[in-house]
């Protein structure tokens, strides 16, 4: 597996395999023949439904500046290799035509067709949780024990900017008030919810309170196209800043913090590995269920749970999204996606406190069986209902 600063990725919003993905794209086009004469891109897929709601031609626009370029949407053609389909036909300086297959594989990150990564270096030895396990039990090793052990030296100090970026969105979004972009003019909530406290306020209302409008915060600022971080995507990007502010509030230590952020990165490595986390793969299961047994795991982790406890903790949260739909109205990463993040964080917390009233021994379903279960669920999933805003609530609303 990759390092976890494959999966935590800062850029820009709304969408990482909409945005991010086809930007990079885009410069592995321009670095790999930077004197062609011109650039045709055509995009497929979900990439091409949802495409104009993502703000894809504008972050492509963006990139290829006055480099001579034409950029196309094909609304038909979804019978494809990969639903974030794109196409490049480059005219170079002889008047020869290259052709290049990309795919945006979510989390900002792309595939080459017909080539390896090269440029990315596997630094686990293990490709999923069991063997994880193993490996941490045979040797004595806590899951962060093991992380730093295979991790390279500049890894927590990358967490450190993740965090920040992270604290940053929710204090953002939590300043700004009036409606986000985009024709359905969806309200700004963050401000309000965060406002909305009582005197002599419950724990357990002031939590999900607080917990909500941290979440509302950092997802609309995803939505209005800010600099977000992935987790495991821009869609899903909410929940893990939304726990990390609210558990700093709660007084634990930056370290342990910067800690459990790691274990959360190693569980969304484990389903982008061996499943997807990308909706228009997997539907919306693979971005708000993966980021919520991260959540989980992050949450088990402050309290020092053992590897058997994260393991179900994480495994809880994300059998209980599978076949989840990924349907964004108009295309936009707004409903049902920023009240979605909302929930997921409250879940993550709630799969993780379930643990807490069960033998960690006697679980039937291990996290890589239900990846397993969640990635096969997603390639059966109607393409309707596969961030292609063909179906669910973005067809039925009006």
């Amino acid at each position: 597996m990759y390092s976890i600063k494959e999966l935590y990725k800062i850029g820009n919003g709304p969408s990482s395999s909409h945005t991010m993905g086809p930007k990079n794209a885009v410069r592995y086009i321009l670095k790999k023949y930077p004197d062609a004469l011109f650039y045709d891109m055509t995009l497929y897929g979900s990439l091409a439904l949802t495409g104009k709601g993502h703000l894809t031609d504008v972050v492509v626009e963006n990139t290829f500046k006055d480099i001579p370029h034409a950029l196309h949407f094909n609304y038909e053609e979804l019978e494809l290799d990969h639903p974030n389909t794109i196409k490049f036909v480059i005219t170079l300086t002889n008047n020869e035509k290259k052709e290049v297959t990309i795919y945006s594989i979510g989390g900002g990150l792309i595939q080459i067709k017909g080539e390896t990564d090269k440029y990315r270096e596997h630094v686990y030895p293990h490709k999923n949780f069991t063997s994880i396990k193993q490996y941490c039990l045979e040797n004595h090793l806590s899951l962060i024990e093991y992380i730093d052990k295979f991790e390279s030296g500049d890894t927590r100090e990358y967490i450190e900017k993740i965090y920040i970026v992270m604290k940053e969105m929710v204090d953002n979004g939590l300043m700004k008030e009036g409606v986000l972009p985009g024709s359905l003019k969806v309200k700004r909530k963050a401000k309000e919810i965060y406002n909305k406290g009582v005197p002599e306020e419950n724990p357990t209302r002031k939590e999900k309170r607080l917990i909500s409008a941290y979440a509302f915060a950092a997802s609309e600022e995803n939505a209005s196209g800010e600099e977000v971080v992935t987790a495991p995507t821009c869609g899903s990007c909410g929940i893990m800043p939304a726990l990390v502010r609210y558990y700093e509030e709660q007084g634990y230590s930056h370290e342990v913090i910067i800690d459990a952020l790691m274990v959360a990165g190693l569980i969304g490595l484990i389903v982008k590995h061996n499943a997807s986390i990308s909706g228009a793969e997997c539907g919306c299961q693979a971005e708000i269920g993966t980021a919520i047994s991260m959540g989980a795991a992050f949450v088990s982790q402050l309290k020092g749970k053992d590897i058997e406890i994260i393991e179900r903790a994480a495994e809880i949260a994300m059998e209980h999204t599978l076949g989840l739909t990924c349907d964004p109205i108009s295309g936009y990463v707004q409903i049902p996606c920023i009240e979605r993040n909302a929930i997921g964080a409250l879940r993550a917390i709630e799969a993780s406190a379930l643990t807490d009233f069960m033998d960690s021994t006697s679980s039937k379903i291990s996290f890589d069986l239900v990846v397993e279960t969640m990635y096969e669920t997603g390639l059966d999933l109607s393409k309707n209902y596969r961030e292609t805003s063909i179906g669910g609530l973005a067809k039925t609303y009006k």
